[in-house]
């Protein structure tokens, strides 16, 4: 009985230290605020020339809030998100994937934001949904709208018919299995009807992805995902950037 009196004792204090630990989900401003102060380490306000940090936070808090929705915001989400923000600014040398996170808010932050649609409902992009709780909009290939679901992988050449059923990269659901993307020149309607290495073109037939420092004018269209336009003006295929002062980016780092 003493045993069992102790354990339940511990299992009570748990409880309460858990209750009591408990913090608020921040608001969308306090998160734009913890997105400045991961975004501007040393080596960026160095890269960037900014005055000091409090610059720099400033400008990045003014860019974050442009960037992040504030309406439907749910900062339950925001902790993987502020990490990946801080690993990327970190050294002031940002990779493709990094850059997309930081511009276009890519995994693993694009779950911030409560979308209006509930699960089932007709979607036409991932904010639509209720991304903090893993819903997206789920669109099965051919078809141009889809319906927000909790979305399951599925592999090559198995049934993909049920409603949260998104193919593994390369392949695309037909609406009843996981096929191969289509080769270059045939026709298409989605992007990811096209492969690894294709995309759909304005055209509506699948063309191959562009090389880096190839012209562009859509992520989709690059190998490395990433159209960057750079200072110059020049908008082509990036898979890096080193921050310095002439660059963009860095407009909203100092």
């Amino acid at each position: 009985m003493r045993t069992l009196s102790l354990w339940l004792t511990s299992l009570l204090t748990l409880a309460a230290c858990s209750a009591d630990d408990s913090t608020p989900e921040q608001t969308q401003p306090e998160f734009c605020q913890s997105w400045a102060a991961a975004a501007c380490s040393a080596p960026v306000i160095s890269a960037c020339q900014a005055a000091d940090v409090s610059q720099c936070q400033a400008a990045q808090l003014s860019f974050c809030a442009d960037l992040v929705p504030s309406q439907g915001f749910a900062g339950e989400s925001g902790g993987a998100c502020l990490a990946a923000v801080g690993a990327a600014y970190a050294d002031a040398d940002l990779t493709a994937d990094e850059l997309k996170t930081v511009l276009r808010l890519a995994a693993p932050c694009d779950r911030l934001v409560r979308g209006p649609k509930s699960q089932g409902e007709s979607c036409n992009v991932p904010l639509d949904c209720d991304g903090p709780d893993g819903f997206t909009c789920v669109i099965k290939g051919g078809q141009t709208t889809g319906t927000c679901q909790q979305p399951v992988t599925v592999g090559a050449g198995l049934d993909c018919s049920a409603l949260g059923a998104e193919c593994t990269e390369g392949f695309y659901c037909n609406g009843q299995n996981c096929i191969i993307g289509h080769d270059v020149g045939v026709a298409c309607v989605r992007t990811e009807e096209c492969g690894t290495e294709g995309f759909c073109s304005p055209a509506s037939t699948c063309e191959g992805r562009r090389m880096v420092d190839t012209a562009c004018t859509l992520d989709e269209q690059c190998l490395s995902g990433l159209c960057y336009r750079y200072a110059t003006g020049e908008q082509v295929c990036t898979d890096r950037v080193r921050l310095a002062r002439t660059e963009l980016i860095c407009e909203d780092l100092r």
